[in-house]
């Protein structure tokens, strides 16, 4: 069940789910290999030949001691993976790779002052990384991006006559593309940057009031029928005699700010697709529709500088800078439009965020029952005779193991 919440990008909603046993102990692998690279930290100018070759050798010695203490002092093996965390295990991360070059190095403070900053980033990092389960979140984000495009064109369908409305005045206005020919990178950048955010944000903002609606269930019925209707690892599930939903826990902070964070990547793929074929869409219209001479006359200017030229149908078609930056600039401003109406407009709220919804309310279905199976304080719930059996066999082989 760990495992499946783990690939959903959702690991907060495990039951005592803490950084020292369920955190860090995944990331004890990544952090192995910084550790064993730091100890190249040893190299400088300040030893050279058979000497520099003694000091690495010293230095592995000191972080091999290190590590053998702690695992000892924790009553582990001398060199076994840990498997709890804590903050001896971490100080020894944070604070063994800078005592090699301040022993070893012609700038000793400097040198392990500035690895030890480092080091502290790569923890915290690494922290948000594995707690939130980003990087399985940007793999379901992927596999969802693939499902979107399947639905991009009935999403397009709906939407592109309004948005090309909205959007087809401002491409064949003269003022834009003098603005786009103005504009240099770093500002342009800048201001698309603020739009895409804006954006993005229209979608947050109302994230953690659909979160309420989305974790309530009227019954222990409607929630097992939603599990037994996705790829849950608790289906096949049947409801307990007693139909009224008790004893579950609320959602705490980080259980909120996950499920936010996992509704936040469905719909921003969304809206960044739409951006995406808005702007693609205008680059090949301005192709086909803008020629040289017109951008000339509207950008004020005796030359441009393109990107390509080609022939088509024995016309000449050029693609500019220009041409990019003013399709660029209107799939932004095509993007917040969608986003701000995904989130108000009532027509567009079911047709397209019901199925993000729908999948949101699977978890947190799946969520529910498997809280209630842990607690089980009353006897009142069972689980499918598959999951038993299948627990029954893991605990039976876990017993041999042991053995």
């Amino acid at each position: 069940m760990e495992r499946w919440f783990i690939k959903r990008g959702i690991p907060h909603v495990i039951h005592d789910y803490r950084a020292s046993t369920d955190v860090f102990t995944r990331a004890v692998p990544f952090l192995s290999a910084v550790f064993a690279l730091e100890l190249f930290s040893s190299f400088g100018d300040r030893f050279s030949g058979w000497a520099q070759f003694g000091v690495f050798c010293a230095g592995v010695a000191i972080a091999l001691v290190a590590v053998a203490a702690v695992n000892r002092f924790n009553h582990r093996r001398l060199f076994q993976i840990p498997d709890r965390v804590g903050l001896v295990e971490l100080a020894v991360f944070v604070l063994v790779p800078p005592l090699l070059p301040a022993l070893f190095s012609e700038n000793p403070w400097r040198d392990a002052s500035g690895l030890a900053l480092v080091n502290m980033g790569i923890l915290l990092a690494t922290y948000l990384v594995v707690s939130f389960g980003l990087l399985p979140m940007m793999v379901w984000a992927a596999s969802y991006s693939f499902h979107q495009i399947a639905l991009i064109g009935r999403l397009l369908g709906r939407i592109l006559p309004l948005l090309l409305l909205f959007s087809a005045f401002l491409f064949l206005n003269a003022e834009v593309w003098q603005v786009a020919h103005d504009f240099s990178w770093p500002f342009y950048v800048i201001v698309v940057g603020v739009v895409g955010c804006i954006s993005l944000g229209s979608v947050a903002v109302r994230i953690p009031a659909e979160l309420v609606g989305l974790a309530r269930f009227s019954s222990w019925q409607q929630a097992c029928d939603l599990v037994n209707n996705c790829d849950s690892p608790l289906a096949p599930v049947s409801p307990p005699a007693n139909s009224v939903i008790a004893g579950v826990p609320p959602l705490g902070r980080l259980d909120r700010l996950n499920l936010a964070l996992l509704m936040f990547v469905a719909q921003a793929v969304r809206v960044v697709l739409v951006g995406l074929f808005i702007g693609v869409f205008y680059v090949a219209f301005g192709l086909l529709t803008v020629r040289e001479a017109t951008i000339l006359s509207w950008v004020a200017t005796d030359s441009l500088n393109p990107v390509a030229r080609f022939g088509l149908f024995g016309q000449e078609l050029v693609f500019t800078w220009e041409l990019l930056a003013v399709a660029g600039f209107i799939a932004v401003l095509s993007a917040l439009q969608f986003a701000v109406s995904s989130v108000t407009d009532k027509a567009y709220r079911e047709y397209f965020y019901d199925d993000m919804a729908n999948e949101v309310r699977e978890v947190l279905a799946t969520r529910a029952i498997y809280l209630a199976n842990l607690q089980d304080t009353e006897g009142i719930w069972q689980v499918g005779s598959q999951v038993k059996q299948v627990q029954q066999d893991k605990d039976n082989q876990v017993s041999s193991n042991d053995e």
